[in-house]
Parts: C-alpha cells; structure tokens; sequence
C-alpha cells in the first residue's frame, strides 16, 4: 500500500466519529449482555410475518438482521420506511417499531397505524414518544443505549433485532452464534482501520474526489451497498449510488453509453463475497471489463471470514471506515448532519 498524500485533520471529527466506529463491535457485545436479562412479558402466537418500522439509521439495522437471518428464519422479515404500512399487515404481522430516537415522525405515523389494527408489537429505542407510547399500551420494548447517532448505533440496532426474533423462536441459534464469534474478528479490524496507514484511508484518497457507483450482489452484499451509500452521504457529505446484481444487467448497464464527461467523475466500487452466486460473480467480472473505459476508476472490496455473518459484518464495518476517512479529506466533521436537521425544522414549522 502506498504511503498516504493527503493531510488528515483529525481535529475535524468534533464528535468522535471515529470512536463511535470503532465501538461497532463493542456494540454487538454490550446487545448480548442486553438481552442476557430480557424476557418477553406477552406471548406472540401464530405470527405469520415481521415487519421493522424504522428509517435511516434505525432501519438499515432492521435490513441487516433480515439478511443474516434470510437463509434461517422462520417468518419473512420486512423493513418499511413509510409513513404508512401496507394492507395486508394485520393481528398476525408481529411488529418491531425502531426509532433510535423515539420521535421519528414516519415510525410514529405507520405505529398508529399498526396498533388500529392489533398487531403485536415490541418497540425498541432510547426512550422518546415512542418509548412512553410502549408504557402507555404496555408493550414489550427493548432500550438502546444513548449517545450515539442513529447510523452509528448499527452494532446495536441489528443485533437486538437478531437476538429477540431469536429469543422469540423466528431466528436460528447457529446465526446468532455466528454473529457473538464475529466480535473478535471485528475487533482486530477495527484496530487495523486506527492505524495512520491502513486500507480503508488508502480507499477514501482514491474516491472522496469522485461519485462512487456501488455494486453488490443480491445474495449478500447489497446491504453493504446501501449502508455504504448513507454513510458516504452522513459522515463524508458525499453523493453516491447503489444497485444491485443481477438486476443491474436488465437496465442500468445501458445507461454506461453516453456523457462520457460525467462518467469520468464516476468510480465504480464492487462489493463482492466468496459466496455470491457464481452467475452473479461471471456477470460483475464481464460488467466490470465492459465499463472499463465508461468509468474514471473501479476498486473492489471483500473481507474475509469463517462463514458469510462474519463477512458481511466486516465489510460493513470496513465501508463505515472509508466514510470516515472520506469526510476528513473532504475537510468535513463527519458527525453532524446539518442538511437533516434543517428540513426536519422546515416541516415542522409547516404543520
């Protein structure tokens, strides 16, 4: 790896960032001690599908529970980021309301919404309007540890929702123990990405100047893309945008033909696991070599790890990093997420 040639201002990260990304995998651990004492107070019978209500930073935790536990659980798992929730969600959809805050305005909304039509639900959260509505109607509700922003509490919010649908019978053992033996994994990676060289830093000088295009698979590493394209836009200010393969060879490939100029700007990133399906792995290495001269540059991440929880979980991780070290060399503090905060301000003084 070659030695870095940006300055980093690490006096930009007012808010420890940085800290917070590094606590990802103290976060899984702390969810275990969390969950070592809960215990359901209601029953939840004839549940026939899960939905997470959630947005940002608390519903990405909600997508990666759903693919870590795709392959072994026993009711379909849905995230909705609405204001309301769809017509067959009803006594039998077992709710999990995710609002790191408490007040997010859409969960509350589809909340409303779910409790008119008696499902079952458990809320979990720092406390806020929904935590008083779960003591209200006397609902099983999980506490998350404050301080954090919402994105960077994932450790947290992905690991309850795995450990109580596991508690509640819906997840497999074996996915919850292979995410409790990912923490050590985790942790020697996090303390290679606080070295002053280290391959996420070298990642960012290659792409913080450019808009990135990330690919992943369907199987696996899309969630890895979509997180990586909201921590790109939170903490590095960064626009970037994401797909998905296969579907990406049904449409968007054609779109890599004109405006070569805008093109030129674009880096491609390819988010990749030994696992993906072996048409998905031939159609990204041929996608790859046909955009080879659309595209300003193309990278690829993987990690590796004993099973496919473990990978994921690093890549993740790995990506937070590269956001991280992108906002510094874009001269940003990587906390604060001004552009949000306005527009929440703006509707409410609406209402």
């Amino acid at each position: 790896m070659s030695e870095t040639i940006f300055e980093l201002d690490t006096m930009l990260d007012q808010s420890d960032m940085r800290g917070a990304i590094t606590e990802f995998p103290n976060q899984i651990k702390k969810s275990f001690s969390i969950m070592s004492t809960w215990k359901a107070r209601l029953e939840y019978r004839n549940i026939e599908n899960i939905m997470v209500l959630g947005m940002g930073g608390s519903a990405i935790g909600g997508d990666v529970a759903r693919v870590l536990a795709q392959n072994a659980n026993s009711a379909p798992i849905i995230i909705n980021r609405s204001y309301n929730i769809p017509e067959w969600v009803g006594s039998n959809t077992l709710i999990l309301a995710c609002s790191y805050s408490g007040g997010t305005e859409e969960t509350l909304s589809a909340f409303a919404q779910c409790r008119e039509r008696n499902c079952p639900i458990i809320v979990i959260s720092t406390g806020g309007i929904i935590t008083d509505y779960a003591d209200k109607y006397d609902l099983d509700r999980i506490h998350i540890p404050s301080g954090y922003q919402p994105r960077a509490a994932l450790g947290f919010s992905f690991s309850l929702i795995l450990i109580l649908l596991n508690r509640l019978g819906f997840v497999q053992n074996q996915i919850v123990e292979m995410v409790e033996k990912s923490i050590e994994s985790l942790e020697l990676l996090s303390i290679e990405m606080n070295k002053d060289e280290n391959k996420a830093l070298a990642i960012a000088e290659n792409i913080h100047t450019t808009c990135p295009i990330i690919y992943g698979s369907e199987e696996l590493t899309w969630v890895a893309a979509l997180r990586f394209r909201g921590q790109l836009a939170e903490n590095a200010k960064m626009l970037s945008f994401h797909n998905h393969f296969p579907e990406q060879n049904h449409n968007e490939i054609e779109g890599w033909t004109v405006n070569k100029d805008i093109m030129n700007r674009f880096s491609i990133i390819w988010l990749k696991d030994e696992d993906d399906h072996s048409g998905t792995q031939a159609r990204m290495q041929i996608s790859s070599a046909l955009l080879e001269s659309s595209a300003g540059s193309q990278l690829e991440i993987s990690q590796t790890g004993k099973n496919r929880v473990e990978r994921l979980l690093k890549l993740i991780h790995f990506t937070d990093w590269i956001s991280y070290y992108a906002a510094l060399l874009n001269n940003v503090d990587p906390t604060p997420v001004n552009r949000i905060q306005e527009l929440k301000l703006k509707i409410s003084e609406g209402k």
